[in-house]
């Protein structure tokens, strides 16, 4: 009795001793309350809107700076902000009967400009109708998507902002070791990041990016030149294909010809202007490249020259050709020249 007694006890001990050591500090030092502070700080300052990608990365060397605390913060920003964005991402809404009908008017138009006989009066019996219930159909389904591509625009720009600082962290992170810690793998944060990036803008992309840059662009045109580059763009993206980007230099070669075309008193593709008899020529001396170009006379609104182009069979082709992916336009008084680069 007196032998379980002692073991019972021996056994107690150890069990009370390897608690104890369980319960003893570790080697890691515990951040005080100034350094909880501190990354809580650095960790809000990540999060502002305002700060570029090169300030974003000088806060990320201070958190590393700090140590394990420092390091961990870091870590539950990252981990966070995709947590957050990953709620943002969400499919659109199913509008099955809207798609269906959207894609056959499509087809009807596609089927139009593809027409090597195409005609003024096809396009006003065919297309003028199939663009018009285009039209209604697809603003429809825009308008049921709306508030879905809303929070995608907000969830896209954020994304960018944190691709951009784990792009340029990975930057600096490879001159600098000191802002690579072992625990972290900016890779794989850019990777989860890419991953989110597809599914809030897996087809538009490309269409997102070039009418973002357009609209930097656009603040060094007339007004009316920018709203029919603008409207081009929409046509273009309601018919299912991909906007244009604006090049300035095919919009001064196209201002330019306007501005020929209304001095000289004529209406061609063919100028008498020396070094600019063709729209090649015109874009080669304005420092780029043409592979099409439509002129239309008759009035300053932006409108009357779009529709005169719509409804004239080699116009309409150009305007709605798969090949060209640069745009100018440009006016002089009632005299319009769009210009098209691929």
């Amino acid at each position: 009795m007196i032998h379980y007694r002692s073991g019972l006890c021996l056994l107690f001990c150890l069990l009370s001793s390897a608690v104890l050591r369980a319960q003893e500090p570790s080697d890691v030092p515990k951040p005080d309350q100034e350094q909880r502070k501190q990354v809580r700080q650095l960790a809000a300052d990540l999060g502002g809107r305002r700060m570029d990608a090169e300030h974003r990365v000088k806060v990320v060397a201070k958190l590393l700076a700090i140590g394990p605390a420092g390091e961990a913060g870091l870590k539950d920003y990252l981990d966070k902000t995709l947590r957050n964005l990953g709620e943002m991402v969400t499919p659109p809404p199913a509008t099955p009967t809207l798609d269906a009908q959207i894609e056959k008017l499509r087809a009807t138009l596609a089927d139009l400009r593809h027409d090597a006989g195409l005609t003024k009066a096809s396009i006003e019996a065919t297309g003028v109708p199939a663009l018009d219930q285009l039209t209604m159909l697809y603003g429809q389904r825009e308008a049921a998507c709306k508030r879905h591509y809303q929070r995608m625009g907000r969830a896209v720009t954020q994304l960018d902002q944190f691709n951009d600082l784990l792009r340029h962290w990975q930057s600096k992170a490879s001159e600098d070791p000191a802002l690579q810690p072992a625990s972290l793998s900016i890779q794989k944060y850019l990777e989860k990041a890419a991953k989110l990036l597809a599914q809030a803008a897996p087809n538009d992309e490309k269409a997102r990016r070039v009418l973002q840059e357009n609209e930097k662009i656009g603040q060094q045109l007339p007004p009316e030149v920018m709203a029919g580059l603008r409207a081009l763009n929409t046509l273009r993206i309601t018919c299912g294909l991909q906007p244009l980007l604006i090049d300035l230099k095919l919009c001064e070669a196209a201002r330019l010809h306007s501005a020929d075309m209304e001095s000289l008193r004529f209406f061609s593709h063919e100028s008498p202007v020396p070094g600019k008899s063709s729209p090649f020529d015109r874009a080669r001396l304005a420092g780029t490249t043409a592979c099409g170009e439509n002129i239309y006379m008759g009035s300053s609104a932006t409108v009357d020259a779009l529709r005169g182009w719509f409804l004239s069979p080699g116009h309409h082709k150009n305007m709605l050709g798969e090949s060209p992916t640069r745009q100018g336009l440009g006016r002089s008084g009632k005299y319009w020249t769009q210009m098209f680069g691929s």
